[in-house]
């Protein structure tokens, strides 16, 4: 994510007969005197730039809501210097759990129709209830896109294009069609229970790959921060931990850096397995179980699933 990027999509994506949105989290830490702060933007832009989205699970706190900001009109261009902090304050927000930037939407659409839509597009009917998920959030953005089968249109109309930045530490763009509607399938919502969780193991594993380690075959080098989809293999580690009867969130999490840094099949060697049914049935966390294997013991692991033909 740079400046380059977002100009990029201010001046090809963005139609100049529709209006550019930019917005931000205030549950995500900002500075009273960044000039991305809401009160800050308030007094550049003036009061008719901000709408709240009325998000139906903080009612009792509206000032913790997102705001939509309105950078731009059909009259108005786009101011170039919080098109540049935005995407820099993004670059920033890589590596924390909850991004203040999270994103850049082109609609023709008023300000209230598009903030309106957000929150629809995240409240689902399932059998206990209504619930609120808010999928505007980058990191849920991701998911719930992981989520489309190949060829699904996503919902995302009156939003003509929306620009958002990714765990991988890139960008993803979003093209809204007319006529399609939000839908939440069974998948999706199991996915969005398992948010909180995917960020910690994102965290762990971005973690993991600034400490020098003697032995680790399979980490990322890429030129990212972390791979494309990588909120998907979060995601596909948890499930697969569950399947293997793993509870405990460090477990799991212990297990999907091993997998990430080791060898995508680790579960699979006998000695390893024998390691995750113990932790499954309460008697040690994983973390330590894992301990008693020095760097020899995993390029043992590791040899024996190439032997035997696991692709890492």
């Amino acid at each position: 994510m740079t400046p380059a990027t977002v100009q990029a999509f201010a001046s090809k994506q963005h139609s100049p007969n529709a209006s550019l949105y930019l917005l931000l989290d205030p549950l995500a830490d900002c500075a009273e005197d960044d000039p991305l702060h809401i009160e800050a933007l308030r007094q550049t832009l003036g009061d008719d730039a901000l709408t709240r989205l009325r998000r139906p699970d903080l009612d009792h706190t509206p000032q913790s809501c997102p705001v939509l900001v309105t950078l731009s009109t059909a009259t108005i261009k786009p101011s170039e210097h919080l098109l540049s902090l935005s995407a820099l304050r993004a670059k920033e927000d890589e590596g924390r759990s909850r991004r203040y930037v999270c994103g850049w939407l082109s609609s023709t659409a008023i300000s209230a129709s598009v903030s309106t839509h957000l929150i629809r597009l995240g409240q689902v009917s399932m059998a206990a209830g209504k619930q609120f998920f808010p999928v505007y959030e980058p990191l849920r953005l991701e998911l719930f896109v992981a989520t489309l089968k190949h060829g699904e249109i996503g919902g995302w109309w009156p939003i003509h294009h929306w620009l958002f930045p990714t765990s991988s530490g890139a960008s993803s763009l979003l093209i809204g069609q007319p006529d399609t509607e939000p839908t939440f399938g069974p998948r999706a919502i199991a996915v969005q229970q398992e948010a909180r969780l995917v960020s910690s193991v994102l965290s762990a594993w971005r973690h993991a790959l600034r400490l020098s380690l003697t032995y680790a075959p399979t980490r990322w080098r890429g030129p990212t921060l972390l791979p494309p989809q990588a909120a998907a293999q979060a995601y596909k580690q948890i499930y697969q931990a569950r399947q293997l009867g793993l509870v405990r969130q460090q477990d799991i999490v212990t297990l999907a850096l091993h997998r990430l840094m080791l060898h995508s099949q680790l579960h699979e060697h006998i000695d390893v397995r024998k390691l995750i049914e113990k932790a499954a049935k309460n008697e040690t966390p994983l973390t330590a179980l894992f301990t008693t294997l020095n760097d020899q013991s995993w390029q043992r692991i590791v040899s024996d699933l190439t032997l035997a033909g696991a692709h890492p």
